[in-house]
């Protein structure tokens, strides 16, 4: 397939009119006319980095989830979690627009990050306990990381996969206290 990062870091050109493709025939599909080129994009990076996100975690059925940043990536990495069977799903944002899709594709607390430290908010809302898995699709490299740690329960992971985090990479990061 078309291999990822190592795909789009080591051949150049892949924001240009044409480039290669690696094979071809399974990493690409005609587009059908009635569907807009630029709808369909979507299909190509903010679907599938938000999925991807979702499945780098782990999420598995019952995890409390929180998702850092509810922009187009945020919501599909929400979503995903949802798709995986995360059981209380939290969305950090605070556009109306995105508040209201992202209630739609299943968050069940929505937390402002305008009404103090989010992690803060979702040690309130969980009784201390904290969320399973974080999944990152906005915020800065120092703030943002430094609040994912804090809310996670004692055996954590946060998955960054969007955003500015993207420097990170998509890749899957597993701390353990010590």
């Amino acid at each position: 397939m078309l291999g990822g990062w190592k795909f789009s870091n080591i051949k150049d050109g892949v924001f240009a009119t044409r480039f290669h493709v690696n094979d071809a025939d399974g990493n690409l599909a005609h587009l059908p006319d009635e569907i807009d080129p630029a709808e369909a994009c979507m299909l190509s990076d903010m679907i599938p980095t938000g999925l991807h996100a979702s499945e780098m975690a782990g999420v598995t059925f019952g995890d409390a989830v929180a998702v850092i940043g509810i922009g187009p990536v945020g919501l599909m990495a929400l979503r995903g979690a949802v798709l995986h069977g995360a059981g209380r799903v939290f969305a950090v944002g605070s556009r109306e627009k995105t508040v209201e899709v992202a209630k739609k594709y299943g968050a069940t607390n929505i937390i402002d990050y305008h009404n103090g430290r989010i992690s803060d908010q979702i040690l309130e809302a969980t009784g201390g306990q904290g969320v399973d898995k974080v999944l990152i699709a906005g915020g800065n490299a120092k703030d943002t990381f430094e609040e994912a740690v804090r809310m996670l329960k004692r055996e954590w992971q946060i998955t960054c996969s969007a955003g500015r985090m993207t420097k990170l990479g998509a890749e899957r990061i597993v701390l353990r206290p010590a």
